[in-house]
Parts: C-alpha cells; structure tokens; sequence
C-alpha cells in the first residue's frame, strides 16, 4: 500500500459520502496496481496500492486480523516483516498472504501501540481497533514516509498527501503565515508545520493515539548525536560497510525487480557497489543527463555503472519537460509551498524507471544528513580562522573578490563575502551565529546552542560571556557540535517530501539504505574530525569509496542535483514568472517589494544569457524566484489571502 488515507470519531463518524471516491482518485497515481476501502459507523479507510510484496488480490484491500476487529492501512516497506511473522506464527497468529502488511495488524494484536519499536522500514500507518473505537497513527524514525492530519468538528482526518485532507466536504484551509515566513527563509516549511493553520504533519518516530479520551501524541524516537572519540576511521569504515550491506540486502527484497538510481556521486555510487555486493544480481541502474557541465555527472555515473556490471540507462529529459505549464504542474502538485528545483529531475527519472516497467528503486539520499556532508555546518571553522587575521588580510581579500566578480562563476563573490562576513564577525561573534543557528528550530537551539549564546533578539545571538568576550570558542565549539548532530538538525524534509511525491507521481517506491536504522545510528556516533577536515566533508564514506569505486568517482567533490533552471527554462517561464509575480492579482506582493521582485526577474533573464548577477550567485538567484513562485501557486490554489 502507497496511498491512504481516512475518517474517524469515536463517537460517531458524520456524513461525507463523496469523500471516499475524491481521496481515492487524488491519490491513484500512488498505488496504480489496486485500490481498497473500509467503512463503519466510526471510521473510513482508503488505499491505493503499488504491489512490491504479496502480488495476490487480497493484499488490494485494507487489511484485517484474523476476526476483522482490526484494520491497518499502510504505506511503506517492513523490511524485518518475515522474521517478524515466524514470531507471530510461534504465538498462534494466522497469516492470509505475505505481505508486510498482514505483519502491522497482527503485531498490534501482541504488543498495542508498542509495536512501532520492532519495527524496520519506512512507514506510515493508521490502525483503527474497532473494539475499542481507538486511532493509531504512525511515522517511520526519519519521517521518509509521509502522513498528514487535521482535526474538522469532531472527526479526524489523515492522508499521505494533503489534497486527500482538503477534499473533505467543509473543511477550508487556512494560512499559517509564520510557517510562510520561514519557507521564504529554508525554501522548505520545517514539519510539523504545513503551510496550513488547519493541518499539521505527524511528526518522525511519532505516534498519535485518537480515542474517546482525546488525541496524545508520543514520540518512539529521538535522534541525538552520541560522538564516540574512540572511532578510528579504519575500524569505522568497517562498521559503516557492514552496516551498508545489511541495510542494501534487507532492502532489495520484493517481489518484483529492485533497480537503483545512480547520480555519479558517492552516496549512490556507494549504494549501487553494496547492492552488487551484497546480492550478486544483476542492476538496473538509471541517471540524468543535465546540459550544463557544472551539474552533469554521467560520466561518473557510467564509470561506476562499468565497474559493477549495471544495465545503465542515462535519462535526457524529455522535449517538454521544462515547459512553464510543466514545472508549475510539478510545484503544484506538492500541496504547500516547495521550491527545490532537483524534484524536476527525480521526477523525470522516476517516470523513465517506471517506463521500463520497474516499479522500486534504491538511492542514495541521506548520505550528507547521516556523515557530514553539507559545508554550512563545518566552514564555520574556517571563518573562525579568519577572524583571528589582522584585520587589513580579510578588508585586503574583500578589495580582491570584488575585483574578481565579474569574471569569475562565483569564486570572487565568495571570497568577498567570506571576507566580510569574517570582519564583522570579528567584532561581533554573532554575526557569524546567525548564519548557523537561524535555520534551527527551538528545541534544536536548546539542544546545540549555549545557552550564553541565545541571550539577545532572534535570529542573532551573542556569545559573549566572561570567559570567552570575542565569542571565538564558543563558535568553535557550535562548529563542531553541529557537524557532528548534522543528521539532527539538517535531515531536510524537503528532501524526503520531494523523493516520496515526486518518485509515487511515477508509480514507484523509492528505497533510502543510507536512511536505515543501523547506518544511521553509526553516523550519530561520529566525532567531528571523521565527518570533516576541514574542506572536505563524509570522511568515512569516502574512505569507503576509495575501496569500492573507481579512482575519479571517490575523489570527486559533492554537486547538488539541483537543475540549472536559467540555462535550460524555455523564455515562456520567464513570462510566466512576471505574470505570477508581478501581475495585479499577485498574492505574494503582500509580503514581497515588488521592486526587488522585478530586479531578481531581470537578473534571472542576464543569468540565462551567460551575465553574472551581482552579489547573488546563480543557484541563490533561482532559488529565490522559485520559492515566490511556489508561494504564489499554492496561496492561488487553496484561495488564501495573505
């Protein structure tokens, strides 16, 4: 099951009898193979299926236990299921077919809301416990499966897409304007927010308890570095390749065909060496070739496709594709505001792995998140080194990249900024803070940030206290905490919700190895200096892929799969762009000058053209005008007002 969604009351469930068949249809595209649907006088369930495990038709309906007083609907991969079964089976418990599924129901019989513990996959489920007029939902560790709620007079509703829950005859959204706020400011909405005042995302390792009591939340699972200064990068490469090829077996297994996605870079690259390892069958694997040379990685791809023997197909997106009509339709597909360019590529891969009638996919994604990966989280350092410089070397290096802008891609504009940021830095440590702690949420500040240095107004904190007036160790010591928590605090929600709508759009089930339990746990232990040193970040996987993958490939730096949207859009995006933007009925020129709009839309047009933009790069350029741009679609679509 990839889709569902459903109703519930515990006293009694009121009238909606449209509702079934308008969830059902708006999420079809997730579950093509089948559809099922549930319904008394205190809950309605629906599902659409994609059919990796248990091909049989019963596995079409949602499931019940034995004397049908439970029913699960489910979304995901149980990737212990079978061994969870032979245990079930030793206590009594009867099995119909054998799929992941029937395990969720019977498991619940056994251990209640405590089965969530035992379980290993990705996932999002209701189990509704009809004797006990009871609710459980639930949301894998990482939040790779996604599920949605909302509370309308009584009755609750959930989805694994939002339209599911708008469908709803008399439910009207509303707007969340802080949540609004800070997508402008990520170009994602941090869960559990949602866009919406009225809907909020279950949040990761949660469960959420709905009877005649009320609702309670409970979280399974917290992610929390524990950096262990013992680790050797030796003993820990060992570690993290065991862990990978446990992860890359138990996730290979289905029913049908298990394919992967091969960018070029080392995360899948890892992942497509471990399946061939770890199975010794045969791979499918699939890439996308970009135009523009700073964002293609075929050639990488390829080279590791040779190495193991892959069936490698490389993806040239289709004529069309970047049509103005086509990328709205994507952005608008998401439900809220969503602005990461790469979900046009993920699409259109997903949709050729489909075509080739394959229907699950493993990739690479949550590498970065799991072994230090970004370089936000440990330049810091850098800049701290250039704080402690005379103060003429960083003015000095500021003149030199402003100088150099012009001709260069963005190497002069970074040093200048670099520069700057470190001379004022210099005077006030909070300057540089801000770039670090802004983006996390409360409780993430509480967990990493000194409380000395959340003194002051938001988003700058201070960091002066008497032992450290310049802040400078502090800093340091933030650098280093923040690397090493990187999977907590940067596991970015975009990226989850772009792989899951973006890849069941296409009818298929994207597998995350990186993301599994035990890789993850590994990563949460690393200290600082195996995550980076200082230039280059994933120590550990690198180490890994100097044994696994070809030379050019594990020295390669990391690239985003990101689109070059300037280079490649049709001139209709830009005039579309302008009408949206800046038209009389613009929504978003309530929150937006429609003057810095204006510029940004000149800039993007020279930065097509081959002309630099000042003092923002390309990527931040698009960046923003496709967050307005996303903002305006989906305000324009739920009717909001600002």
């Amino acid at each position: 099951m990839c889709g569902l969604a459903g109703r519930f009351h515990p006293d009694v469930l009121p009238p909606a009898p449209e509702w079934c068949a308008r969830a059902d249809a708006l999420l079809a595209h997730r579950g093509p193979d089948g559809q099922g649907a549930y319904r008394d006088a205190h809950c309605e369930l629906v599902h659409r299926r994609l059919a990796l495990i248990d091909l049989s038709p019963t596995g079409h309906q949602p499931m019940p236990n034995e004397d049908e007083s439970v029913y699960v609907v489910f979304n995901g991969e149980i990737y212990n299921h079978r061994a969870l079964r032979a245990e079930l089976e030793s206590r009594g418990h009867v099995f119909r077919g054998t799929s992941d599924t029937e395990v969720l129901v019977h498991l619940y019989e056994e251990v209640g809301e405590r089965m969530v513990e035992r379980l290993r996959g990705i996932f999002a489920f209701a189990v509704y416990d009809r004797a006990r007029r009871r609710l459980l939902l639930a949301r894998d560790r990482f939040g790779v499966k996604p599920l949605f709620y909302a509370e309308h007079r009584g009755q609750w509703v959930f989805g694994s897409e939002i339209k599911a829950i708008t469908a709803l005859p008399g439910f009207q959204p509303e707007l969340d304007r802080q949540a609004c706020y800070d997508f402008l400011g990520l170009g994602y909405v941090p869960e559990p927010a949602t866009g919406f005042a009225n809907v909020a995302a279950l949040a990761p390792g949660t469960i959420m308890v709905i009877d005649h009591q009320g609702a309670r939340r409970t979280s399974f699972h917290t992610v929390q570095a524990r950096p262990d200064a013992s680790w050797t990068i030796g003993g820990c490469v060992e570690e993290v390749s065991t862990a990978l090829l446990d992860a890359v077996g138990s996730q290979s297994v289905a029913d049908v065909p298990v394919a992967a996605l091969l960018s070029g870079g080392i995360d899948s690259s890892l992942v497509v060496a471990a399946r061939q390892r770890a199975t010794g069958g045969a791979t499918t694997t699939f890439n996308v070739r970009f135009p523009d040379r700073s964002h293609d990685e075929t050639p990488r791809a390829h080279a590791v496709a040779a190495h193991y023997g892959t069936r490698h197909i490389t993806v040239d997106l289709p004529e069309g594709a970047l049509r103005a009509d086509a990328i709205l339709d994507l952005l608008r597909h998401f439900d809220q505001p969503f602005a990461d360019t790469s979900l046009i590529p993920t699409y259109w891969i997903a949709r050729a792995v489909r075509e080739q009638g394959i229907i699950c996919t493993l990739s690479g994604d949550g590498g970065d998140e799991g072994f230090g990966g970004y370089p936000l989280f440990w330049r810091a350092n850098s800049l701290m080194r250039l704080t402690r410089l005379p103060a003429w070397t960083t003015r000095a290096a500021a003149a030199v990249g402003d100088r150099f802008t012009p001709w260069t891609q963005n190497w002069g504009r970074q040093v200048s900024k670099a520069a700057a940021l470190a001379d004022a830095g210099r005077r006030d440590a909070a300057v540089l803070m801000a770039g670090l702690s802004n983006y996390l949420s409360e409780s993430q500040k509480q967990e990493l940030v000194p409380a000395a240095a959340r003194e002051g107004l938001e988003p700058v904190y201070r960091l002066y206290d008497d032992q450290h007036p310049n802040g400078v160790s502090d800093l340091e010591q933030l650098s280093r905490r923040l690397t090493e928590s990187q999977f907590a605090v940067s596991l970015p929600s975009q990226m989850l919700r772009k792989v899951d709508m973006m890849s069941m759009r296409a009818g298929i089930e994207v597998r995350v190895p990186l993301l599994d339990e035990h890789v993850v746990d590994l990563g949460l232990t690393l200290p600082h200096a195996l995550k980076t040193d200082g230039r280059k970040g994933k120590q550990v996987l690198r180490a890994l892929a100097a044994r696994w993958l070809p030379t050019d490939v594990a020295r390669s730096g990391k690239r985003g799969f990101s689109i070059p949207l300037d280079v490649m859009a049709p001139p209709e995006l830009h005039t579309a762009l302008g009408d949206l933007l800046l038209g009389p009925d613009a929504r978003t020129g309530a929150c937006v000058d429609a003057a810095v709009v204006r510029a940004w839309l000149q800039g993007f047009r020279r930065a097509g053209g081959g002309d630099h933009t000042g003092t923002l790069s390309r990527e931040g350029l698009y960046r923003r005008l496709v967050s307005l741009l996303a903002l305006e679609l989906w305000l324009r679509d739920y009717r909001l007002e600002w």
